[in-house]
């Protein structure tokens, strides 16, 4: 098998503007978090019998669809800050909490090989044929599972600052964020345990980013990360009532947990035989998922590309290129 992979390390006048000496992003380069709409109620799809999908849509309602997979751990709402980006390009940008993530059920022991089913059905309840999509940190493996599965339905695919499902490498879990690696092998404990814990983290999440204790979680990030989150006042908040809706949903602890317990279990499909073209946009300074593993990833799959962007970090990077990711995902809509 050809394998057609480029691995580019991008140098973009407006990623540099905002990383050098102590500057911060230009306003002009983050306009588009200005003015987001209000966290509205979810839209519920019970797609079984006790069982429904919690999705909210931005953008362009009329506009071509793309689904868009949240972080972790996090929720729908994450994607309000690519409202204004998904609309000036004539995307409609439809975002699901994933099951037991925020409103979302609950279901027990789920695998990643569910996902592709899962919204294949819900584009057909959306009365959709085909649909982009776009998965920001925790949802990179979901957009990779969907195009192993269901290539037939999709259009453009894109992954921004994505996670790696970890058996499909074997770089193990090295260069993954301190706090990531301290939580695995504490993923068996009882979920009530986890439950308390998030939700002291939201409590904590709703601080200044530049006070104590959020500050002290700052630290671990970028530089980048933590300029456009000191710099900017619409991104924090939007964040953070992610974050809230994500942990504190209907499931507590034992639906984010499960959610994480994805990451590290092997799924059926092999990067080998995945032939949709899928691109990745990672910072060379990313903190949180090191480039290591999305370039094992990649350079094992036939059609993907990965930009790695010098010096922009997890967060900077999902922010700053949420423009570029749209825009190759609207091209091949057409």
């Amino acid at each position: 098998m050809q394998t057609h992979y480029r691995s580019r390390k991008e140098s973009d006048p407006r990623s540099s503007a905002s990383i050098r000496g102590s500057s911060a992003p230009q306003p002009k380069e983050l306009s588009f978090l200005e003015n987001l709409p209000p966290a509205e109620k979810p839209n519920f799809w019970e797609y079984s019998p006790g069982k429904q999908l919690a999705w909210n849509e931005f953008g362009d309602p009329s506009g071509k669809p793309v689904f868009y997979y949240h972080g972790w751990p996090s929720s729908r709402l994450q994607a309000r800050l690519a409202h204004h980006v998904a609309k000036d390009r004539g995307i409609r940008l439809i975002a699901a909490d994933r099951p037991g993530i925020g409103k979302s059920t609950l279901i027990r022991d789920r695998k990643l090989d569910d996902w592709p089913e899962l919204m294949a059905r819900f584009a057909d309840h959306l009365g959709i044929a085909k649909f982009g999509q776009l998965g920001v940190s925790g949802g990179g493996p979901y957009v990779l599972a969907c195009a192993a599965m269901i290539p037939e339905r999709l259009t453009g695919s894109a992954v921004l600052a994505g996670m790696v499902p970890l058996p499909l490498t074997d770089l193990g879990t090295e260069g993954l964020h301190p706090l990531y690696r301290t939580l695995i092998p504490l993923r068996k404990a009882p979920a009530p345990f986890f439950t308390g814990g998030f939700r002291l983290a939201s409590l904590a999440a709703k601080c200044r980013p530049d006070a104590i204790p959020m500050s002290l979680l700052l630290r671990s990030l970028s530089r980048a990360d933590r300029e456009i989150m000191l710099h900017d006042t619409e991104i924090w908040p939007v964040l953070t009532k992610s974050f809230t809706e994500g942990v504190c949903g209907l499931s507590g602890g034992q639906g984010v947990m499960t959610d994480a317990e994805i990451y590290l279990s092997k799924p059926e499909f092999r990067p080998e035989e995945i032939s949709h073209p899928i691109r990745y946009w990672h910072g060379g300074d990313d903190k949180n998922i090191p480039t290591t593993l999305v370039e094992d990833l990649t350079a094992k799959m036939p059609n993907a590309t990965l930009d790695i962007v010098d010096g922009l970090g997890h967060f900077s990077l999902a922010v700053l290129r949420a423009g570029a990711a749209m825009d190759f995902i609207a091209q091949r809509s057409t």
